[in-house]
């Protein structure tokens, strides 16, 4: 595949329909830019399956995340619209995260990365 501009758009059904044209590069690069951070598709996730979420929160269900790399990886996905910080007490105080229209779109996105990886995941021994 070359990284020239493509005509490439599927419908909701999941078939070819009307031509969008991408930069390929560019929009590979957004994504990664994105998503492709380790802790950046967890914290989606978890926004997506327990809705707003406190600090500690999601360092809890963040399996080896220190608090300064969660810290960082909200800050970065707020940058990028993906995520709100809300204060909700200021004695002691306390923040919930959740996800903003634009990143709540990516359901559907992290549905199917995790669809295929379980259909199609190498068992241990052959990685």
């Amino acid at each position: 595949m070359s990284s020239e501009s493509r005509a490439v758009s599927w419908d909701e059904s999941g078939t070819v329909s009307r031509p969008y044209f991408a930069d390929i590069d560019a929009a590979f690069g957004n994504i990664h830019e994105l998503l492709g951070r380790k802790w950046h598709l967890r914290i989606v996730y978890h926004l997506l399956e327990d809705g707003p979420l406190g600090f500690s929160d999601l360092k809890d269900r963040l399996d080896g995340v220190s608090s300064k790399m969660l810290s960082e990886s909200l800050s970065s996905l707020e940058e990028e619209s993906l995520v709100t910080r809300k204060i909700v007490s200021d004695r002691p105080v306390r923040v919930q995260y959740s996800l903003t229209e634009r990143g709540a779109a990516l359901e559907r996105v992290v549905e199917e990365l995790l669809r295929w990886d379980a259909e199609h995941s190498l068992p241990e021994v052959e990685r």
